[in-house]
């Protein structure tokens, strides 16, 4: 729920991401379903709890009084984590092709959110603004299929370690309109509401649930195509793979500060101040180096415990 907050990285951390990716693929044979899905269960218990928990922090706080620090932190928590894609290339030296597949990689990331930005300051002729659409979507049937896509490529990201998923729909400029859903959205300068959720107006809740229906449809396509893909991918073309995974997280870091959710924070007078940046700032160091700690610690018992087997 967090953007820039990778699944991957996190299960990397935390030393469940082969487990994670294995029983994911396994839902997809008959023989594994039932041990995937006992699994399984426990992360998505968890899911749900943080999802609930942090859509509210979000909505009602970190977005409305403070999301330059919010950005901030999340920044320095993606690139403290840069060294578990580094440890790929540790005794290796980087080549031409390492080197164009990362660059490759950050113009994906970095174009997405940067033509975003550009298309809501008005300089670019794009329309990445699907609040409208979303509030009647069956008269504005596209609006699925770009919910659909998003969700596949959101799943697909959640389990690339270094990318987030919920950052693809924050860059895409889908992640607030999907909150909106659930919460009523107010005008961070008069307070007034602008938008009301499902709940509040009945008329959108047949649109909203068909919406959330799509979305979960793409993200469980994108899971268990994912999970065969990176586990074929990691096996076969591991360095390749990595090498694209940290030109990603780079250009990724880029399009957090300049998407089209940010221009709107950028003018707005109140969220502005120099002690916002300067305490964003702050916060952005302290994070980078307590997740870059926490990521070397964890490398380093890995490494003692390889030597002691």
């Amino acid at each position: 729920m967090l953007p820039g907050v990778s699944v991957g990285t996190v299960g990397i951390i935390v030393n469940v991401y082969d487990k994670l990716i294995g029983a994911i693929d396994g839902l997809r044979k008959k023989q594994t379903f039932l041990s995937s899905l006992i699994a399984l269960l426990p992360i998505a218990i968890g899911c749900l709890i943080s999802t609930f928990l942090i859509m509210l922090f979000w909505k009602k706080v970190a977005y409305v009084y403070f999301p330059f620090i919010i950005v901030s932190a999340l920044a320095g928590f993606i690139l403290g984590a840069l060294p578990i894609m580094l440890a790929e290339f540790r005794g290796q030296k980087f080549s031409p092709a390492d080197y164009l597949r990362m660059l490759i990689g950050f113009i994906v990331a970095a174009g997405i959110g940067l033509s975003a930005y550009l298309s809501a300051a008005g300089v670019l002729p794009l329309d990445m603004n699907f609040s409208a659409a979303m509030d009647d979507p069956f008269h504005n049937t596209w609006i699925l299929i770009v919910i659909l896509v998003v969700g596949f490529f959101a799943a697909v990201s959640c389990l690339v370690p270094g990318i987030s998923g919920s950052m693809v729909m924050f860059i895409f400029g889908l992640y607030n309109p999907i909150l909106n859903l659930f919460f009523n959205e107010y005008d961070p300068v008069t307070g007034a509401t602008i938008h009301e959720s499902i709940f509040h107006d009945h008329s959108k809740l047949g649109g909203g649930v068909t919406e959330i229906a799509v979305l979960l449809v793409g993200m469980l396509v994108g899971f268990l195509a994912v999970s065969k893909l990176m586990k074929s991918l990691l096996a076969n073309h591991r360095r390749g793979t990595f090498g694209v995974i940290i030109g990603f997280v780079l250009g990724s870091v880029v399009s957090m500060f300049f998407n089209n959710d940010m221009y709107a924070v950028y003018h707005t007078e109140r969220l502005t101040t120099w002690y916002q940046f300067a305490i964003g700032g702050l916060v952005f160091a302290l994070v980078l180096l307590a997740t870059f700690l926490l990521v070397r610690r964890a490398q380093q018992r890995a490494k003692d415990k390889e030597k002691a087997e």
